[in-house]
């Protein structure tokens, strides 16, 4: 057993589906939302610090 963005995975196609943010015990619920105006506090720190913002879409 593993767990991949917090959802226990079984086998390689539970892993698959949690890294796109399918709850493998439920995958016929689709993707969890994602908060609306809410930003990863990685992208927020490095606006802050001043990178340039062609910087950040690089791992987006």
């Amino acid at each position: 057993m593993e767990i991949v963005n917090g959802y226990p995975c079984r086998d390689c196609a539970d892993v698959a589906r949690a890294e796109r943010g399918i709850d493998p015990a439920r995958p016929e619920q689709g993707p969890a939302p994602k908060p609306a105006g809410q930003e990863p506090g990685w992208v927020a720190g490095a606006r802050a610090a001043g990178v340039p913002e062609r910087l950040l879409d690089l791992y987006a």
